[in-house]
Formats: structure tokens, C-alpha cells, sequence
């Protein structure tokens, strides 16, 4: 694409004096004005200008008291209406998020008393099973207090087993020379 040769200001300015001459602006009229160019790149630019122009004239452009006094009077029944529905807006959200929260607020009781509950018995659960231990650790203690005394108990009567056992034997042997004796006596009687 080749450079342009004329600016937007020198296209506008084009423009101005075909209108001083009461001539209407086109593409083609810019293109004679200015003695080259692209009349659709002149027009273009051309229109982009009256676009801008139109936009700040109607900015500029004041209303009738009449019809002042109807956009107001709208305005305000405008605003009215807009504040009535934001209020009614607001109203139901605040309603919806207050159910929201007395709902979460039901839900957070009903699971905090689910949990004091289940607390509540994993206490006597606790208080009971630290009982049984208890228990369990006092018969056992009465249990190793038996074993130990029966194991007393049994070497005690291993011991008297024992000498028992030793005196069963000498008595044995006092018997066998009891009757050795005997057998002499009667040897010695029966004469030689």
C-alpha cells in the first residue's frame, strides 16, 4: 500500500471549502479539491469528521423548556422506578441470603449437636473401657500374686518331696539291715 499523501487535516480542510461553496462533499469532489488520493480513503475520513461533528453538536444542542421539563419529569419517574426495584432487589436477596444463613446456622447446630453427642458417648465408652482396664489390671495382679505363691507353694513341696524321698530312702535302708539283722539273728540262733 502506498503512503498518503494528504493528512486528515488537509482532507478536513478540503472538505470545509467545498462546503463554502455550497457544494456537497464526496469522494470524488474531495479527490478534485485536493488534486489526488483515494476518494474512498477521503470520504472515509471526511465522514469520520461529520460523524464527530454531528456527536458534538447534539451535546451542545439545548432542549426546549417543554421537553426539558418531560425528561426531567421521566428522569425522576426513571429513578423512582430504578430506587423501587434495587429496593425490591436488595429486599430479596437479603431474604434469600437470611435464609441462607438461619439454614447453615440449623445445619452447623444439628451437626454440633451430633457432635456433642457422639462425644458425650465416646466418653463413656472411654470411662468404661478405662474401668475394665482396671479391673483387668487388678486381677492380674492378683493372678501373679497367686502364680508367685503357688510357685512358693511348689518349691516348698518339692523340697519336702525331696527330703521326704531322702527319708524314705534311709528308712530303706535301715529296713534292708533290719532284715539283715534279723537273718543273722536267726542265723546265730539255729546255731551252728
Amino acid at each position: 500500500m502506498r503512503p498518503s499523501n494528504f493528512t486528515d487535516e488537509m482532507i478536513i480542510e478540503a472538505g470545509k471549502r467545498l462546503q463554502d461553496q455550497d457544494k456537497k462533499v464526496t469522494g470524488y469532489g474531495l479527490r478534485n479539491e485536493l488534486g489526488g488520493g483515494d476518494q474512498k480513503r477521503l470520504f472515509s475520513v471526511w465522514k469520520d469528521f461529520t460523524a464527530q461533528d454531528v456527536v458534538d453538536a447534539a451535546t451542545e444542542t439545548e432542549l426546549p423548556a417543554e421537553l426539558e421539563e418531560s425528561v426531567n419529569s421521566a428522569s425522576q419517574t426513571l429513578l423512582t422506578h430504578l430506587r423501587s426495584i434495587t429496593v425490591s432487589i436488595h429486599q430479596s436477596a437479603t431474604k434469600v441470603a437470611e435464609r441462607q444463613v438461619s439454614e447453615i446456622t440449623r445445619q452447623y447446630k444439628e451437626l454440633e449437636e451430633q457432635t456433642e453427642a457422639e462425644l458425650k458417648d465416646a466418653g463413656v465408652i472411654i470411662e468404661k473401657l478405662e474401668s475394665e482396664k482396671l479391673q483387668l489390671e487388678d486381677r492380674l495382679e492378683q493372678s501373679q500374686g497367686r502364680l508367685e505363691k503357688a510357685l512358693k507353694d511348689s518349691e516348698h513341696h518339692e523340697r519336702k518331696a525331696f527330703q521326704l524321698e531322702t527319708k524314705l530312702k534311709e528308712m530303706k535302708g535301715v529296713e534292708d539291715l533290719i532284715k539283715r539283722l534279723e537273718a543273722l539273728e536267726q542265723k546265730a540262733a539255729s546255731g551252728p
